[in-house]
């Protein structure tokens, strides 16, 4: 997902609508084709299985083998397990935000936090990257690209007092500065 590809991302007016189509741009989980090719050949050569759309609902360690119960009942009895999954996110299930959201409410478009444009929590300087910050920085939120995108974001408003929100900040920041 290079800059060619986010630049309808960028259009998008406000956060709401975006949600769906970032959604389709991940399409689930990914693995990079060098992972996939290796793992191809190993199931064609018969040394692994695939089982996808297996929801794996339950997982124990026994005679040095996985058993791995799925969703519909089926059971696996493997030496390995290899998971490609997507996780679902939810700053609302996140147990370290339960107080931050208590004290700074904030809107929750599909349980992803609406952040300013420098992924800034609105009233605080909280900062958010990650999968957290889809909204704001879109599909390649989770990956490596867009750790760099979330960093040109909320650089500025570390370094620049201007945008930061609290004065008190700001006078810290004097206060290290000029010990």
């Amino acid at each position: 997902m290079g800059p060619k590809y986010l630049k309808g991302f960028a259009a998008e007016p406000d956060c709401h609508s975006p949600w769906e189509t970032i959604q389709q741009a991940r399409n689930g989980c990914s693995m990079t084709p060098e992972i996939m090719t290796q793992l191809r050949r190993l199931s064609h050569s018969g040394k692994l299985t695939f089982h996808e759309q297996c929801e794996v609902v339950g997982v124990r360690w026994e005679n040095s083998r996985w058993t791995v119960d799925c969703s519909g009942e089926e059971t696996l009895f493997v030496d390995r397990i290899w998971l490609a999954t997507d996780t679902k996110l939810d700053i609302t299930a996140e147990p370290m935000f339960k107080e931050m959201l208590e004290t700074h409410p904030i809107e929750i478009v599909k349980g992803l936090p609406v952040l300013d444009k420098h992924l800034r929590w609105l009233g605080c300087e909280l900062f958010v990257i990650g999968g957290l910050a889809a909204l704001q920085v879109r599909p390649v939120a989770r990956n490596l690209s867009g750790a760099r995108m979330a960093c040109d974001r909320i650089i500025p408003a570390i370094v620049k007092s201007s945008i930061a929100l609290s004065p008190a900040i700001i006078s810290q920041q004097s206060l290290v500065i000029s010990e």
